[in-house]
């Protein structure tokens, strides 16, 4: 059955009407994952070598079992964050004669494979072996000790999945988990436990005793029927469905009305921003963002330096790299419905423009705190701002003339690749690289005045010029319509 259903998403795959699109993002994320994959393999290689270098008094294996506590704690924390249960579309399964725990199953053993379980499998493999060849344990005492790591790292994998399913929908319940790891944390850095030392302890054990690793064995099968009889009770299509609802927020958004016939336009923006998941994420990670220069400004080697550029476009930008690169698949659900309206794709269009220069105006002001850094910082953002103004928002909206993916707006935005094709990646180039050079040219023949100069002159030109580049891009619009509303149809694209 594992095998009849691997070919069904197979087919799926292959049939889909973003099959174009869809091979080139997974080429990319597979290139990207063969270079981590790789990464970690010449890590794990050269980590016992490396050890022995460095700690000629101690052996490798138990520096390595104090700091993998490290690692599960990390891994624990980014599966949380990025990985999910792998997507299967159970709707049409569900009337044909496959049981529900098959389905069921098919989803949980996926996950045997994870990007994360590789990561930590092609790094700890060759460690083992060569610790093995090296000769400080026996062969019977390496098999344990392997098997008790590997059995931790899937009793995470299978945790988290369980945790993610039922605890994330409400913080509440997370924050003991929070604070229980922040006291650790705290006992760890101020020396007054060492956790590490603990963990360290207890995973030598396997070396001790190999007998006890069959104890994360029975752990991650514990874990995993957990999760499987926790999926199996909930796999009918109204099994999340709200019962009962006891209160309604609402919003005054009477105050978009001053925006005349885009108003309904803007206010529906508005509540997908506070009501979608996966929208909801835009705005937290725009919040996160503003943090990211503290990244490289006040590194001197930095400074002058065209990296600059990139973290003025991205303060200010955030919002409309990460919302504009997906018009009009924000709406893909209900797109049909919006184009039986009495509305103008330029109204349609503009909406979203004012959408996202609003959104610089307001993350320009957020970021006006690096002016502690200097002056210099403080006006390469407000030059970065304006040119996201001018260019980049138009720019974005021409390239979302290609989006022909739907989005589910229940799901999260953390390694989730629905709407994701070429356009978001080839959107990239211009947005990032043309102010980069033309910054760095004019600063290298003129100065660091004149290229601020320049990209404001630029953004304001393009500003200016709004009218007529929102008419061409909606008529690219009105012109892929019917093609649109044709790939927003497709579930699994």
């Amino acid at each position: 059955m594992f095998i009849r259903l691997l070919v069904l998403e197979w087919k799926s795959f292959f049939r889909s009407a973003g099959f174009g699109k869809g091979i080139a993002v997974k080429l990319l994320m597979g290139f990207l994952a063969l270079y981590f994959l790789t990464a970690f393999f010449l890590f794990g290689v050269s980590l016992y070598p490396l050890l022995k270098k460095s700690f000629p008094d101690q052996e490798p294996i138990q520096i390595v079992n104090k700091f993998l506590l490290v690692w599960f704690c990390l891994s624990f924390v980014l599966r949380l964050i990025f990985q999910n249960l792998p997507l299967i579309n159970s709707k049409p399964l569900l009337i044909q004669n496959v049981s529900s725990g098959a389905i069921v199953h098919y989803a949980l053993l996926k996950t045997i494979y994870s990007f994360w379980n590789l990561l930590f499998l092609v790094a700890i493999i060759p460690f083992t072996l060569f610790t093995l060849k090296v000769g400080d344990y026996s062969g019977i005492q390496m098999l344990a000790w392997f098997v008790g790591v590997v059995g931790c790292e899937f009793i995470i994998n299978y945790l988290n999945l369980y945790v993610s399913k039922n605890f994330t929908s409400n913080f509440k319940k997370i924050v003991p988990f929070l604070l229980l790891v922040l006291v650790l944390y705290a006992l760890e850095h101020f020396a007054v436990f060492s956790v590490t030392n603990l963990f360290g302890a207890i995973l030598n054990l396997f070396l001790l005793y190999p007998f006890i690793a069959i104890i994360p064995l029975l752990l991650v099968a514990l874990t995993y029927f957990m999760l499987y009889k926790n999926v199996a009770q909930n796999l009918y299509l109204d099994a999340y469905l709200q019962q009962e609802r006891k209160e309604f927020k609402t919003y005054d958004l009477s105050w978009t009305n001053r925006f005349g016939a885009i108003a309904p336009y803007l206010q529906l923006d508005l509540k997908l921003l506070w009501r979608a998941k996966r929208a909801k994420n835009v705005l937290i990670v725009c919040v996160v963002f503003l943090g990211y220069g503290l990244l490289f400004y006040g590194n001197d080697k930095l400074s002058g330096s065209s990296m600059l550029i990139f973290v003025g476009v991205f303060l200010s930008g955030i919002f409309i790299i990460n919302f504009g690169q997906f018009v009009p698949a924000w709406d893909s659900s209900y797109y049909p419905l919006l184009m039986s309206q009495n509305m103008t794709m330029r109204q349609y269009l503009e909406s979203k423009a004012i959408l996202m220069y609003v959104s610089v105006a307001i993350l320009a002001i957020l970021s006006t705190p690096y002016l502690y850094f200097g002056w210099d910082i403080f006006w390469i953002n407000i030059s970065c701002a304006v040119y996201n103004l001018g260019i980049n928002v138009p720019l974005i909206l021409y390239f979302g003339s290609m989006n022909r993916k739907r989005i589910d707006l229940d799901n999260g935005s953390a390694f989730n690749y629905q709407g994701m094709g070429v356009a978001q990646w080839l959107v990239g180039i211009p947005l990032l690289l043309i102010p980069i050079a033309v910054w760095s040219v004019m600063k290298a023949t003129v100065g660091l005045a004149a290229a601020n100069a320049a990209l404001v002159a630029i953004g304001v030109i393009g500003f200016l010029l709004k009218g007529p580049l929102l008419n061409y891009i909606a008529t690219l619009y009105t012109r892929k319509k019917y093609i649109m509303l044709k790939g927003f149809k497709e579930v699994n694209n």
